[in-house]
């Protein structure tokens, strides 16, 4: 598969872990760090919740900022016949690519899958790394802050939009959360299905370096959705059940189902 090379300047951008740096840190357990407990299980949970259980489901999908992770497809690629992957850095997107193309390597998703798949009764793990794989018809790059976020790939609006923990790894004010979810609404269709994970965190550390988040209440993020253009919010949040400790500090992660109102 071929990655959009997008913006050459993210080559060297620091804002944020290495791929192989976050993925070891976040993801090499099912439980994640034991400074954010639960919040995997949490995650997976809702996700399959919504695709498997609600049986959430179009013809086209669209993760964005989707990292290096492929956990937001396990179920989905079983409810839409097509899924776009997009990351603002180059290093996200190659891990991606090389996951997708089964290169050796690449991060091993099997126990996610696996954990999944047991959610949904079965235990077909290599039967469902094929399908996430041949669902994923590209992985492109993608700014939040651009009216269209995918440019300069102009697309047909989505079905479905998937955004985890995104857009408090990219805004600094309220302004940009707001805009941010504006832009991304461009994506999806009048009537469109809007799936948020997020963990406003104040900070996060990984392999010893310190990366600052905007941080957000619940109230924020339900009022942010509204006047973005959302509506019918399922929200689920989780408050945090380990004491903040030197490597993260947070309050709750939160999983938002959220419908796009009609433009006019």
């Amino acid at each position: 598969m071929e990655v959009i090379a997008g913006n050459p300047e993210d080559q060297t951008r620091d804002e944020f872990p290495t791929a192989e740096s976050y993925l070891d840190h976040y993801y090499s357990t099912l439980d994640g760090p034991p400074e954010e407990q639960g919040v995997n299980f949490f995650l997976f949970e809702h996700l399959h919740r919504i695709f498997h259980k609600e049986g959430l489901s179009g013809e086209r999908l669209i993760d964005v900022g989707t990292g290096p992770c492929i956990y937001s497809f396990v179920s989905a690629c079983t409810k839409f016949t097509e899924i776009v992957g997009s990351d603002y850095a180059a290093d996200n997107r190659e891990a991606l690519k090389r996951w997708i193309d089964n290169e050796p390597g690449c991060f091993d998703w099997r126990p996610v899958i696996k954990h999944v798949c047991e959610l949904e009764g079965h235990g077909d793990v290599e039967e469902r790394e094929k399908r996430i794989r041949a669902t994923i018809k590209d992985v492109l790059y993608c700014d939040v802050h651009q009216p269209n976020p995918i440019a300069p790939k102009v697309l047909e609006p989505f079905d479905c939009l998937v955004t985890c923990f995104c857009l408090e790894a990219t805004c600094k004010t309220q302004d940009d959360w707001i805009q941010g979810l504006r832009n991304m609404a461009t994506l999806l269709r009048d009537g469109g299905t809007l799936v948020q994970v997020a963990i406003p965190l104040k900070f996060y550390t990984v392999d010893g370096k310190r990366f600052e988040v905007f941080s957000a209440d619940e109230q924020f993020l339900k009022s942010a959705l509204l006047e973005a253009g959302f509506t019918d919010l399922d929200c689920h949040f989780r408050k945090r059940s380990v004491q903040a400790g030197k490597d993260t500090d947070y309050e709750f992660t939160v999983v938002i189902k959220a419908t796009k109102k009609a433009t006019a």
